[in-house]
């Protein structure tokens, strides 16, 4: 009965592994055009830098937009700043710690053939660093800002993060599942820490608490 398992389990662990390479492929070798030869390897490497105006403009809403008490939501504003910044940080952190414990090599060392149009970094694959750090710096942003932001434009670095994720795939370092995995763990440390937060401020808030 063990033996059924371990071999039903191994089976299982082959056919993740093929269509994860398969979709590699497809989104390596079929999406490739000269447009994303020069946008992907942008998004990869200074996306994060498209961030930055739409700060301003969170900023900016911020300000001129007020609660029922009538005080603006500046100070929500820089603190979903300062929370997405430290769930980067957190996120970097454990990257490093999963990484070197799953150790798998990335597909532009692992898969001939492959398409690279970038240098194939030396750490290992999965998570996604990229993928980790960009949807833990969106998350907070996306739940914490619905006060006074609309829908599309707490999404937008969302999109952003989900962007910068492919184009990891796209350039042959990254398998999907790297980015699913960095997806899922960027999300969950940016919300997590987002809660936190909430649940801070609520207790000050009820005890009085400057």
């Amino acid at each position: 009965m063990l033996q059924e398992l371990t071999v039903g389990a191994m089976f299982a662990d082959m056919t993740i592994r093929s269509l994860d390479t398969r979709l590699l492929i497809l989104i390596n070798h079929s999406t490739a055009n000269a447009v994303f030869d020069i946008l992907m390897p942008a998004l990869s490497s200074q996306g994060f830098l498209l961030v930055l105006p739409f700060l301003l403009y969170m900023i900016f809403r911020s300000v001129n937009q007020k609660s029922i008490q009538g005080k603006t939501y500046l100070n929500v504003a820089l603190w979903t700043i300062a929370i997405s910044c430290c769930a980067v940080y957190l996120g970097g952190w454990a990257e490093d710690v999963l990484k070197n414990a799953i150790a798998r090599d990335r597909p532009c060392r692992a898969i001939e053939g492959i398409r690279l149009i970038t240098h194939c970094p030396r750490s290992y694959s999965m998570p996604s660093g990229h993928a980790i750090s960009s949807f833990a710096f969106a998350a907070p942003i996306f739940f914490l800002s619905r006060d006074f932001l609309t829908m599309p434009w707490r999404a937008c670095p969302l999109m952003l993060a989900s962007l910068i994720a492919f184009s990891r795939i796209y350039l042959g370092v990254h398998y999907p599942t790297d980015a699913v995995a960095g997806t899922i763990l960027g999300v969950g440390i940016g919300l997590s820490m987002s809660v936190f937060w909430l649940r801070i401020t609520r207790v000050k808030n009820s005890t009085g608490v400057a």
